[in-house]
């Protein structure tokens, strides 16, 4: 494996350890937080190439600062100057960086005594619009599908809201983007259903970062 993608493997690993461990690392709880103004965080705005099949996607939720790595929920990172901020669930930092005319060129993650540059490729961030969808059409989805043998996908509906449950994993609200296409908002994956010629849903495919990965219904 070549060395960047073995980074970013590890990369993804810490984050999803720290996650499910629900801790703090000491260097992150050292860091002293500021506060940046709304007007500097805008520029940071824009998604970043880590890798071909692996990035990073700045937002700013007002005074907060977010960053979402291809397949991974969308975290807070906290500045500790303008340019400088740091991860409370991680022993990570990013460092954004602006050419001659002010513009930001790339920004730089450390982590584990690496640095890894990922250049900014755009400047817009694309979002998932919700939409409403009949109950009707929610009542075909509930079941068991099977990811690999012994790790299913069990789908429910309660209260209106189609919910998922991985084993082992707690139950997450999936949110409808079209009749058939479904995102989470915890994590950055989707599930889409497919039917066969009789309407019957017959599998669904979890998108998740490069992967697609087909489960049939049970």
């Amino acid at each position: 494996m070549p060395r960047t993608h073995r980074r970013i493997v590890g990369l993804v690993f810490c984050l999803s350890l720290a996650l499910l461990a629900g801790t703090l690392s000491g260097l992150a709880q050292e860091q002293k937080e500021i506060v940046v103004s709304s007007q500097v965080l805008q520029q940071y705005v824009g998604v970043y190439e880590l890798a071909p099949t692996f990035k990073i996607s700045i937002s700013a939720e007002g005074n907060q600062l977010m960053a979402q790595a291809t397949g991974q929920p969308n975290l807070p990172v906290y500045a500790s100057s303008e340019t400088k901020f740091f991860y409370k669930v991680v022993n990570a930092q990013i460092e954004f960086f602006k050419d001659a005319t002010g513009n930001v060129t790339h920004l730089v993650l450390y982590q584990n005594n690496q640095e890894m540059k990922a250049p900014k490729i755009s400047s817009i961030v694309a979002t998932r619009k919700e939409i409403t969808v009949s109950p009707e059409i929610l009542a075909r989805y509930p079941g068991t599908y099977e990811l690999q043998p012994g790790f299913d996908l069990v789908i429910t509906l309660e209260d209106g809201k189609l919910m998922t449950q991985a084993t082992g994993q707690a139950k997450v609200q999936v949110f409808p983007e079209t009749e058939t296409k479904f995102f989470l908002k915890v994590t950055d994956a989707q599930i889409e259903f497919f039917k066969d010629d009789t309407g019957k849903v017959t599998h669904l495919m979890l998108h998740q970062g490069a992967a697609d990965i087909k489960a049939p219904k049970k």
